[in-house]
């Protein structure tokens, strides 16, 4: 079966460079792509093959450093080189600093630019070779049950098959059945192996969530922008013209009605766009930053809201804690935005075994369709759900017009928890 050709994309607006580049690409037995914009680049799709991109950092439009920016992060397999018409210091260390593996200035020696695509290519396909053993390290995790990954975790964290039972609260035999099918499902041969794969799995995740914060952060600086300041503009509009109606009009209370519903619907804004930006749960204490929310959202004065903890509290791992606080976050902004509650209540509570976080009030409830189906176009429950999951947790939501909402999330201590060297010899 023949090699497929590795991939060298171009992204210059002035043809005639095109043209000559894509024939020395050809000639090299390459594969050239060609593009004059940032974003018919974009557009195209990822390559599965070692590649590299030969990028103008003058382009109309989304220019050749911020196009850098958007890929760098996500798209390690795809070095970048940077070709100019006119030697910029600045920009050449920005873009060095960010990543770029060559800055060339035109006219270039052809053998000088086919070197660079060499290096970058090779690079590509240490990157490709890498990606893909990861996977392959992803996918038999994925394979292992609730409970063996629960088994992974106090395994790599240093703890004996008596303090793993301990924990879980099953037998030390249970333990050794989980803990070889761990092994065999992960295909390592000590648990040293096992470790370095935990640690491999942890760095990956760690790199996700980067490139997750990323695109949140840009998406965020968009939506504020563009959509957050067209209905700041309409909305100082409207309430011009609504004060410019008599107060006896019949139309005043309708249009007063709509005003209320734009400014809350900005103030939701406002807050959504801080929760894709905010990576507070990452470096601050749980509590604090979940707590934090109500003075956020400049909620009604009247609602009663309180903040417990229970348990010892103890240290969480800090990938999940990001996930934790995300599910709490947006289970508050439901109970604050849309229960018409009187009272919101927030506990997390620390045991042996788990760590539960409930979030509680006595508002309107959740329609039991929006409950199951969630609602076309809101992603907020499907999201807390799939957070959940993700992390091992268990999330129960129970709501009716009686009672109010009442959100659990109950994630095991050997999950939560962040063990230390002192703790695991114990």
């Amino acid at each position: 079966m023949a090699t497929a050709k590795p991939i060298v994309f171009v992204v210059d607006d002035d043809v005639s460079v095109r043209e000559s580049l894509e024939l020395l690409i050809q000639n090299e037995g390459w594969q050239p792509k060609m593009f004059a914009s940032a974003q018919e680049f974009l557009d195209c799709s990822r390559a599965l093959v070692p590649n590299c991109l030969l990028l103008d950092i003058s382009l109309p439009g989304l220019n050749g450093l911020d196009l850098q920016k958007r890929i760098a992060v996500e798209r390690t397999d795809l070095p970048i080189i940077f070709i100019t018409g006119s030697g910029d210091v600045p920009k050449t260390v920005q873009a060095m600093k960010a990543g770029a593996v060559e800055f060339l200035t035109k006219p270039f020696n052809d053998e000088v630019l086919l070197t660079a695509i060499r290096q970058a290519l090779e690079r590509s396909r240490l990157a490709l070779a890498e990606e893909a053993e990861t996977q392959e390290l992803r996918d038999r995790y994925a394979s292992l049950t609730r409970r063996e990954r629960e088994v992974m975790t106090l395994v790599v964290s240093g703890l004996l098959n008596k303090q793993i039972g301990g924990e879980l609260g099953i037998s030390e035999i249970t333990v050794k059945a989980h803990r070889g099918q761990v092994m065999q499902k992960m295909r390592a041969n000590s648990v040293a192996d096992l470790v370095k794969m935990a640690e491999r799995l942890h760095h990956s995740a760690a790199i996700k969530d980067n490139v997750r914060l990323e695109e949140r952060t840009r998406i965020a600086q968009e939506l504020h922008d563009t959509l957050l300041q067209t209905f700041l503009s309409a909305s100082m509009q409207l309430g011009v013209a609504v004060d410019a109606v008599p107060e006896e009009s019949p139309v005043k209370p309708r249009l007063d009605r709509v005003l209320q519903i734009m400014n809350r619907g900005i103030e939701e804004g406002r807050s959504t766009i801080q929760g894709l930006r905010s990576s507070d749960s990452s470096t601050r204490d749980l509590v604090i930053a979940l707590s934090g929310i109500e003075q956020e959202l400049s909620c009604r004065p009247d609602i009663d809201f309180r903040v417990s903890v229970a348990g010892r509290q103890q240290p969480l791992n800090p990938l999940i804690q990001q996930e934790i606080y995300r599910i709490g976050r947006e289970a508050l902004l439901n109970a604050f935005c849309h229960s018409r509650a009187k009272r919101v209540e927030f506990e997390l509570e620390y045991t042996d075994r788990e760590l539960h976080m409930r979030v509680r009030d006595d508002g309107i409830g959740i329609d039991p369709q929006v409950l199951h189906n969630g609602r076309e176009g809101h992603w907020g429950l499907a999201g807390m759900r799939e957070r959940a999951e993700r992390i091992g947790g268990l999330l129960k939501i129970s709501s009716s017009p009686r009672n109010g909402t009442e959100v659990r999330l109950s994630i095991p201590g050997g999950i939560a928890f962040h063990f230390s060297a002192s703790e695991n010899s114990a």
